[in-house]
């Protein structure tokens, strides 16, 4: 019969193999955002404020009064000026500007200047807007302006959060968006609607006077939240879309009247509890003031620039692109775990924290939770695993949770397991390992691993000081081995260790191997 552990390492080995088909996790706001990251942190791009060139652009603070400003996607932050002059401003935290990681994150402030600018104005065909700005990584961007109308031009992004400072005569239309992740906030007099395409849309008001009118564009999940009476939202609910709506204030009743939101779909599809808020069917004045919206902004941008081209070494982070796309340490975890996933089972969140997380999915029934968990603890990918929670939804399909520590801080980061070829440690392995570490005032008599390598006992000569000093040393540099016990005689002691990895790591595992890339 061949051992379970050996079929384990056997079904990770072809983790590799699997890895171009395994299932995604569950699109969320984390997963998205964490690819944002990714992309930024992927490379470096060109920093140069004068000429427009933004970097590893993360946050926009955008300050412009009486303007038109288009928003396109591209391989590189960029600013071009229209018909006004800007500058640029580093406004990064003191941490980030000290950082000698290998790229470093731009915040910056775009606002008006006076006097002559090296940043490129691209011609007649933009001199309608007071500049463009082009976005490859920036998924964060603040805006505040009397009478600013911001076009986003067909962007095509992980992440896309804003938020609209008070200010008055605001308007936003997002133009055939591709989207993860598109989150509106308001605390100004603004009025913001679209077309598109988007997985998570999130809007949210604390000013009354707010229109957030987004019933012409896809959602898979839109969330409404207000703070206050007599803002105006509309979304739409497809088949496929999760909706709901959120007040933190107790609105039974005739208030919950002053919380309305306009639906393209099914009203009764809103979640939301009852008497909270007021859902009703889309009218032809919703309609026509998007479509009035749309008007106006498109017709105070213009045609759409002609850009110039990337900068040599530029990259496009589309997907198209032929450079692949950084894997997440969430998804890492996932493409290792994989092969472990008994037959029904999914596997769609992977929550991370330092040195361990948590597992999330479906499952047919509680014995393949419970087998996954027991596989995961022979696996030599974590160093414990636990369930945490199995429950039937609505379906009759196991959810469930189950808690794992990895043997590194991180995914990707190196392991605290002891290097060494093959599907399992040997004895001399660990011998090489160890005699180092506890000579040269320790004479060592033996030096054994238990047949079911999770073990290690190690027998000496040495006095008590000695014998305690080189189990010191031994915990403090050897992380792969977890004391368990010891006794001291005279002149003699013994010292039984626990393995932390009865595996050795692979490089393509959870964690990395000394000397394997990340």
């Amino acid at each position: 019969m061949i051992p379970l552990r050996s079929l384990l390492a056997g079904a990770l080995l072809c983790a590799t193999a699997v890895h171009a088909s395994a299932a995604p996790l569950d699109v969320t706001p984390e997963t998205l955002i964490e690819r944002a990251n990714l992309l930024r942190d992927a490379r470096e791009r060109p920093w140069d404020p004068d000429t427009g060139l933004l970097g590893n652009l993360r946050n926009v603070h955008i300050i412009a009064n009486d303007c038109t400003v288009r928003v396109v996607s591209g391989p590189e932050n960029r600013l071009f000026l229209g018909s006004g002059t800007f500058r640029v401003a580093d406004s990064s935290y003191s941490g980030d500007r000290q950082r000698n990681a290998k790229t470093r994150p731009y915040d910056v402030t775009i606002s008006a200047a006076t006097g002559a600018s090296a940043i490129p104005r691209v011609g007649a065909d933009n001199a309608a807007v007071c500049f463009t700005l082009q976005l490859a990584t920036a998924h964060e961007l603040l805006l505040r302006g009397d009478n600013l109308k911001l076009l986003f031009d067909r962007v095509d992004l992980p992440v896309l959060r804003m938020y609209v400072n008070p200010s008055h005569g605001v308007k936003l239309w997002f133009h055939d968006v591709r989207l993860g992740l598109l989150s509106v906030q308001s605390n100004a007099t603004v009025v913001a609607g679209g077309t598109g395409q988007v997985q998570w849309l999130q809007l949210a008001s604390s000013q009354a006077s707010t229109a957030l009118l987004f019933h012409d564009m896809e959602a898979r999940h839109a969330g409404v939240t207000a703070t206050t009476t007599g803002a105006r939202f509309s979304i739409r609910i497809g088949a496929d879309t999760e909706a709901g709506y959120y007040q933190p204030a107790r609105a039974p009743g005739r208030i919950a009247l002053e919380y309305p939101i306009w639906i393209d779909g099914p009203v009764a599809a809103l979640k939301v509890p009852a008497g909270r808020v007021n859902p009703l069917p889309m009218n032809d004045e919703i309609r026509n003031t998007t479509r009035t919206l749309r008007a106006e902004v498109l017709g105070l941008a213009g045609p759409a620039p002609s850009l110039p081209a990337a900068s040599a070494g530029s990259a496009s982070p589309s997907a198209s692109s032929p450079t692949p796309a950084p894997i997440s340490p969430r998804q890492r975890v996932a493409d290792v775990l994989q092969p472990l996933l008994r037959p029904g089972m999914t596997l769609g969140k992977v929550d991370l924290w330092n040195g361990g997380g948590a597992l999330e999915g479906r499952a047919p029934d509680e014995v393949a939770v419970r087998d996954f968990a027991r596989d995961l603890k022979q696996s030599g990918e974590v160093r414990s695993a636990q369930v945490a929670r199995i429950q039937r939804n609505e379906s009759g399909v196991a959810e469930y949770r189950v808690m794992v520590n990895f043997l590194c801080a991180a995914p990707g980061e190196r392991s605290v397991c002891l290097p060494a070829a093959g599907s399992s440690y040997t004895q001399q392995q660990i011998e090489a390992a160890l005699r180092p570490v506890l000579a040269p005032q320790v004479q060592v008599a033996q030096i054994e691993l238990t047949s079911d390598g999770t073990r290690v006992l190690v027998k000496g000569r040495a006095s008590e000081a000695d014998a305690r000093a080189a189990l010191e040393r031994v915990r403090t540099q050897l992380p792969w081995l977890e004391g368990s016990s010891s006794s001291m005689g005279k002149d003699e002691f013994s010292a039984r260790f626990r393995m932390a990895c009865t595996v050795p790591p692979r490089s393509q595992g959870i964690c990395t191997t000394e000397g394997s890339g990340r």
